[in-house]
């Protein structure tokens, strides 16, 4: 079993960190020098990644529920598994499956029909139950592990608590690096599975392990919100009277791979494909703020979910790390 396996709390290293100490840290990971029986570390890093705009707190910490955190790791897995038929453990003489597949594999047995839909798509009831087992099962065997890769620089756990407390140096050094670390992680992962997997299932890994990760939710709400209750009715970038309605993710999902309504603003068509996948200019920042600013007064319960995390200068500071990632600006 890899080193810390076992590990049921730990504590997070107080004090700043250097980024070289987080590139070795995260390089350690990604080699063959870490410890792993299964994809498990390369999971949990991307569920990380994908949570960094879902952590809720200031300061030294950012707590992230267990339930959002294995909610996309139950997402990420969930084509790898029932649809790419990809093993994710070394044989261990016992078992050829991890936990998650044997998760995935039994509710394929009990629901035939859920073999080609997204994890989004099965009835929330039934998400739930598997989201429960995967946290259960998953976190006990890989929390601890990757806490102790990480030499305790990264997160703060207890197994008996609702989540982790990310440590607020490592949360502004993966939103820095994130499309680098993001890239890193799919690359070791899919080495790994190179290793462990058949010559005809791993063609195109890269691809599947991109095509696997969550996509994009139906907008028609955030339309409707923005248009009628908000009643931006003219393009944000060009601002003529908008007559066919597209919805712009402003930091480009492909970043941020989250449908939040703050990240969103209503463009033409015209607009919405010259910006394709570019961060708009930097004096749309402000516009945006200052919008997200007056809609944080519609205290409706919609409202409050979809800005339960949203902090001031997140736009500004995506926007610099989106740039800084390779992101081209919109001219």
């Amino acid at each position: 079993m890899p080193a810390g396996w076992n590990q049921t709390s730990g504590t997070f290293r107080e004090g700043p960190i250097s980024e070289d100490t987080f590139w070795m840290l995260f390089n350690y990971v990604f080699s063959d020098s870490s410890a792993k029986r299964t994809t498990y570390k390369f999971g949990l890093i991307k569920s990380i990644l994908d949570n960094l705009f879902n952590s809720e707190g200031e300061d030294y910490s950012l707590f992230i529920s267990y339930e959002n955190l294995f909610g996309k790791f139950a997402e990420n897995y969930w084509n790898l598994i029932t649809k790419y038929h990809l093993k994710q453990m070394l044989p261990d003489g016992k078992s050829e499956y991890s936990k998650i597949e044997q998760i995935f594999m039994a509710l394929i047995e009990e629901e035939p029909s859920f073999t080609d839909i997204p994890f989004t798509s099965i009835p929330e009831q039934k998400r739930k139950s598997i989201i429960k087992q995967v946290s259960s099962d998953c976190r006990k065997n890989v929390i601890g592990a990757l806490h102790r890769d990480f030499q305790d620089c990264l997160y703060a756990f207890d197994l008996k608590g609702e989540g982790l407390y990310l440590n607020a140096h490592a949360f502004n050094f993966m939103l820095k690096y994130k499309v680098e670390i993001e890239k890193l992680n799919y690359y070791s992962w899919a080495k790994f599975l190179e290793k462990i997997n058949d010559e005809s299932v791993v063609v195109k890994l890269l691809d599947k392990l991109e095509l696997a990760t969550p996509q994009k939710e139906d907008l028609s709400v955030f339309r409707q919100v923005l248009y009628q209750e908000f009643e931006q009715n003219t393009c944000f970038y060009c601002g003529k009277k908008l007559h066919e309605i597209h919805v712009d993710h402003f930091i480009p999902w492909s970043f941020i791979k989250e449908d939040k309504l703050w990240n969103f603003v209503l463009a033409c068509p015209a607009c919405n494909i010259r910006k394709s996948n570019k961060i708009p200019k930097m004096e749309y920042v402000r516009i945006i703020q200052n919008r997200n600013d007056n809609l944080r007064k519609l205290n409706t319960s919609f409202i409050k979910n979809q800005f339960k995390t949203y902090k001031p200068q997140l736009i500004s500071d995506m926007w610099k790390y989106a740039q800084n990632g390779g992101f081209v600006v919109m001219l």
